[in-house]
């Protein structure tokens, strides 16, 4: 399974680099334009691979675009796609639990204004290997420019144009040091008050309950309005998918030594590293969540673990249960990707059938 969810991975990022390719260098309608700049061309393995990214409105009157995804303070989504030698290169960043968006989580950018943002690729994708790098900002979401959206009918785009690259392979920056392992099926903490840990526990053994009706649902193959909601269309491809991804985070729930990380300050739920598993970093929307229900304590264990590549490899493709029943609707492979489909479908509030 760990192999199948590779090639899913990899079939994403190709999908991605498509879309880049299709629309690269077009600017949305009466929306923002995206341009990369470097100071050199080549980088040697000390060398930091800083990437400048400006988002210029040129328009006259003020766009808005989610700051989520533009690098203002950070890379907090796979913002690029980067090709090595042809072959895609993995993002190994943070993926982010969040609150659906609202008016305060965007960037107005009056007539004639430019967001500039400088990264440091090599803190968010894997330049261990020498070689010539493709690099392009290809970001699209259903609400890129408007909390509303647009009905989920079409996601909104931001592309730039591609900058190519000559890297030599370095140590991979940005992974936090892993954490010591707890024991199989045990919890380790950092950071967190008594009270923090016993809730830990308390979601830790929900998230099992949820984990485990999931998975027997599936397993029973049933396809009632429950499945529909949060997954679409039947399909025998999507349903294995959804299958596999169960199993795996019901066996992940009741067996891995699972790191909770306290120290997360931010306005979000929680998030991981896909790359390290089983460490889950809890923030701050975390402590005011009820412990089952909609967005709860337990099911924000579920979305964060679906995210490990060695459990389901998931994605953020939206946020929130609108969101998600939409996706469910008009993309259904998406939403077999999407953390917050599984994370819906498991909490199953309101239940149904």
């Amino acid at each position: 399974m760990k192999q199948s969810k590779f090639w899913l991975k990899l079939l994403v990022s190709v999908c991605v680099i498509m879309l880049i390719t299709s629309v690269v260098g077009a600017a949305p309608k009466d929306g923002p334009v995206v341009s990369l700049s470097v100071t050199q061309g080549e980088f040697g393995a000390s060398e930091d691979v800083f990437v400048t990214v400006t988002i210029f409105n040129p328009n006259k009157h003020t766009v808005r675009v989610l700051k989520w995804f533009t690098a203002s303070g950070g890379v907090e989504e796979p913002l690029f796609s980067v090709m090595r030698d042809g072959e895609p290169v993995s993002y190994i960043g943070a993926h982010y639990k969040r609150p659906a968006a609202t008016g305060k989580d965007y960037i107005s950018l009056k007539s004639g204004a430019s967001i500039v943002n400088t990264v440091n690729l090599g803190d968010y994708y894997d330049l261990s290997q020498s070689g010539q790098y493709e690099v392009a900002y290809g970001v699209a979401a259903f609400n890129l420019f408007d909390e509303k959206g647009n009905a989920f009918k079409y996601k909104d785009v931001l592309v730039s144009e591609k900058i190519s690259l000559k890297v030599d392979g370095r140590a991979p920056k940005g992974k936090p040091t892993p954490p010591p392992t707890p024991p199989p099926g045990g919890n380790s903490f950092n950071a967190c008050t008594v009270d923090q840990q016993s809730q830990l526990i308390s979601a830790r053994n929900q998230a099992k309950t949820y984990a485990s009706n999931a998975e027997n649902y599936v397993l029973g193959n049933n396809q009632g309005s429950r499945y529909v909601t949060w997954f679409g269309v039947y399909s025998s491809t999507r349903y294995n998918t959804v299958t596999d991804n169960f199993t795996a985070i019901s066996n992940a729930m009741d067996t891995a030594g699972i790191a909770f990380d306290c120290k997360c300050k931010q306005n979000y739920y929680a998030y991981v590293y896909s790359n390290q598993p089983y460490k889950i970093y809890l923030c701050k929307v975390f402590w005011t969540a009820p412990l089952s229900g909609t967005d709860s304590k337990a099911g924000t264990l579920i979305h964060e673990m679906s995210h490990f590549d060695i459990v389901a490899g998931t994605d953020d493709v939206v946020y929130g249960q609108t969101g998600a029943k939409n996706l469910a609707i008009s993309n259904p492979d998406d939403a077999t990707r999407n953390a917050d489909n599984h994370e819906y479908f498991a909490e199953n509030t309101p239940a149904l059938p």
